[in-house]
């Protein structure tokens, strides 16, 4: 409920913040990209009073499930919860747009730890559930309070000036297309494959689904994260300082670290499902390691998919990304209705995976066309092989050698033979080395410790290979 209420709340704003304020300070129009953000938070205040005094109006006529006798207590968990968490998303990405990384990164970092401490001494201390909702409010709570500390270290400020008669139009124009398309994506996040299970196969396959959900989620998220924060930003910046050929060359560039890192997720998510499921919930969820198995797989493969709606959002054709929020809606539903009935977990993971499918093909093909975008299809073929070869040598050793620590090793012996074999094929190119420093700087501490290493100046080789 927070999650929705979140997204209701922001309605696209974080989206155009992300979108349009890089734009405009690659452009150099620093001015403009102050009043924008001035303007975008005036509405966002708006947005959220309304919200929750809707919210808070409207909830009984929602009737949540077990909360009955704790009605007040779930209206009021709720509100605390979704109206730092959305002013937190909104100025996170207000400060990726100025490229302040380290803003999100450090906010993060302090609330994970403070929370899952928080988390262990309530269990420690026998707290109730109800305990434990409470403190997660708390945490949220501190989200808007920790966001005002960091901008204050931050030079990104607003501004009185208001936006021009032209920017204004265009936002307008993006923001209202965006809302469309946050609330229809809201609606189609697997909620119809969820809601199939529920009714038509039982509740213990709504558990498996949102279990592997999860973990193939927290994984993808793991891997990806700080490359997927970076690259929105990036990409507006170049089309505002450098246009479409600065455009094309970051969208090839990270086609390779995408398909590399799915490449990554898809083999370890095959290799350690089974012993990790049944590590953190037991022989009994054969089930879940299958569906997670299959879902990794897909995963991995859809993390291309990124620079593809990276370089969409850049390109302003908004009716091309609602036709293709709708039709995932549409898709997935008539998809659902069709193998949840008939093949019940697998129905929702198979439904799932083709309107993925289909609404990602359908987007690399018209960013491909709009930006006249040459493939990196070498790439490709050499990530494919190293996938390929690193995979083969894992299940061999697992062949040769049974076991459930085997199981585990396989999977570090994928992950490093991967490695190798990109090496080895020549995937990667002196100026990935830049990108890398980059991402260390979402982690401070790692950025520390690699930072002199990165840093160092190119071999020769290195220099006549980027020339």
């Amino acid at each position: 409920m927070v999650g929705i209420l979140v997204a209701l709340g922001n309605h696209g704003l974080p989206i155009v913040a992300t979108r349009q304020i890089p734009e405009l300070i690659g452009a150099g129009d620093i001015s403009p990209a102050a009043s924008l953000y001035s303007w975008l938070g005036k509405w966002q205040t708006v947005s959220l009073l309304v919200l929750a005094v809707v919210f808070a109006a409207g909830v009984g006529f929602i009737e949540p499930i077990g909360w009955s006798e704790h009605f007040v207590t779930f209206t009021a968990i709720c509100i605390i919860c979704f109206l730092p968490k959305a002013y937190f998303l909104f100025h996170t990405s207000v400060a990726k747009g100025h490229g302040a990384f380290w803003v999100e990164a450090n906010a993060n970092m302090i609330l994970s730890i403070v929370y899952t401490l928080g988390v262990v001494a309530v269990a420690a201390l026998g707290g109730s559930l109800l305990t434990n909702l409470w403190w997660f409010a708390g945490v949220s709570a501190a989200h808007l309070v920790l966001m005002k500390f960091m901008l204050r270290r931050t030079d990104i400020k607003g501004t009185k000036e208001p936006l021009s008669p032209e920017l204004k139009s265009r936002v307008t124009v993006h923001l209202r297309w965006a809302s469309i398309q946050v609330f229809v994506a809201a609606l189609s996040n697997r909620t119809i494959e969820v809601y199939l299970l529920a009714r038509l196969i039982g509740p213990a396959e709504v558990g498996y689904f949102a279990i592997a959900t999860n973990l193939v989620r927290g994984g993808i998220e793991l891997v990806s994260s700080s490359l997927t924060t970076i690259l929105m930003p990036s990409l507006a910046h170049a089309r505002g300082s450098g246009g479409r050929e600065q455009v094309n060359v970051i969208i090839c560039d990270t086609l390779r670290y995408f398909g590399f890192l799915g490449g990554l997720t898809a083999g370890l998510g095959w290799l350690l499902a089974e012993p990790g499921v049944s590590l953190l919930y037991g022989p009994r969820y054969e089930l879940v390691a299958h569906t997670v198995q299959i879902m990794a797989v897909f995963s991995g493969f859809f993390l291309i998919e990124t620079p593809f709606s990276a370089a969409l959002a850049t390109l302003d054709d908004h009716r091309f990304r609602t036709f293709l929020t709708l039709l995932f809606f549409g898709l997935s539903a008539c998809l659902a209705l069709t193998l949840v009935p008939r093949y019940g977990l697998l129905g929702a993971v198979a439904a799932n995976g083709m309107t993925r499918f289909t609404t990602f093909l359908l987007c690399s093909l018209w960013v491909k066309r709009s930006l006249a975008l040459k493939l990196p299809w070498l790439d490709a073929m050499r990530t494919l092989t190293a996938v390929t070869l690193a995979m083969a040598l894992a299940l061999l050793m697992r062949w040769l050698i049974d076991g459930v620590i085997m199981q585990w090793v396989s999977g570090l012996v994928y992950a490093v033979a991967l490695t190798a074999m990109t090496l080895m094929l020549g995937l990667w190119k002196p100026k990935d080395i830049h990108l890398l420093l980059k991402i260390t700087q979402r982690f401070p501490v790692i950025g520390k410790l690699l930072g002199p290493l990165l840093r160092k100046p190119p071999s020769q080789t290195d220099s006549h290979t980027s020339s």
